[in-house]
């Protein structure tokens, strides 16, 4: 299975999407003379640093073929309560933060437990999780409240020695995915359920546990970064997480992931998202209208889609 599984990765994906990273950077440096300033630049990798972590926790549940559309939400419900208790209580910073990764990985639990339970398709069932979702967070507010704690407001925005934090904390965030996807029986056997899931209830695997865990990964690294856009906001913001559900999704596809699961690719998802995070500097310096922006994402995921087409259709042969 080992075997099988890395030889599917990055070699075919991960040049594609670092070429087209290349290629948008050369267009972005010719046609906004803003872009390539070094502030620019930096600011691009420090803002990608949310996206980062939510996609590389989607990338567990679509490498299983399924998908948590609840995600954006639950990073706005983390923002509003992490903002809420520091102000609420100042000083606690550390149970503040342990509550609030402990809430977003009960999500992401009651998500995959739900799933198991209940048979039901992941992408209606994480629907009407981010349903559920929105409506508490407008039960809690509907404006802007609280204040962030200086502990996040410098895990969003500090350095140490020159590197910012959240790159720091983006890239401890990826080593430990890489290894659980694409070095340890666990991301095997997830891999091996997306491939097909019959043939590895059949093989003895317990795809209800690992169904769990992805999603358990899914809403901690949604809480992780919910504590990332409190801090970047200073406040908690009720709409913090609109979109970014569907900016995970399209990471994970065009970092390599075909959406029935299956494949994926760490490398290739931090790709994606500094593409994504170029893309969305470049369109704002252009000065493209925000609903154009989105039609040009999804045309992106459109595109992304058919080009890994023919690669499976040659591996069929």
């Amino acid at each position: 299975m080992r075997q099988a599984t890395t030889g599917a990765f990055a070699s075919r994906d991960i040049p594609r999407i670092y070429w087209a990273l290349g290629g948008l950077i050369l267009i972005g440096m010719l046609s906004a003379p803003q872009f390539r300033t070094l502030s620019n630049l930096a600011n691009i990798v420090e803002q990608s640093a949310t996206l980062a972590v939510l996609a590389l926790g989607q990338a567990f549940v679509i490498a299983g073929g399924m998908i948590d559309l609840s995600v954006g939400q639950l990073v706005g419900l983390i923002t509003v309560v992490a903002c809420m208790m520091f102000e609420a209580y100042p000083g606690m910073d550390a149970a503040v933060i342990l509550g609030c990764l402990a809430l977003a990985a009960l999500v992401g639990l009651v998500n995959g437990e739900l799933l198991n339970r209940l048979k039901m398709s992941p992408l209606i069932l994480t629907f009407g999780m981010l349903s559920v979702l929105q409506g508490v967070i407008f039960m809690l507010t509907d404006r802007s409240v609280g204040q962030v704690a200086p502990s996040i407001a410098f895990l969003s925005n500090g350095r140490l020695l020159g590197v910012p934090v959240s790159v720091i904390l983006v890239v401890a965030v990826a080593a430990a995915a890489y290894y659980a996807l694409q070095r340890s029986i666990f991301g095997w056997h997830l891999l091996a359920m997306g491939n097909s899931a019959e043939s590895a209830r059949k093989a003895g695997l317990n795809l209800f546990s690992l169904t769990r865990v992805a999603f358990l990964v899914s809403g901690l690294c949604a809480g992780i970064a919910g504590l990332l856009v409190a801090g970047r906001l200073g406040t908690g913001f009720p709409n913090a997480g609109n979109g970014l559900e569907l900016d995970a999704i399209v990471a994970v596809v065009l970092g390599g992931a075909p959406l029935k699961g299956g494949r994926v690719s760490v490398a290739g998802i931090i790709g994606a998202v500094l593409f994504l995070g170029v893309l969305n500097n470049l369109l704002n310096l252009l000065q493209v209208p925000a609903f154009t922006q989105i039609v040009v994402k999804g045309l992106i995921v459109i595109i992304a889609i058919l080009a890994d087409r023919p690669g499976k259709a040659a591996q069929a042969a």
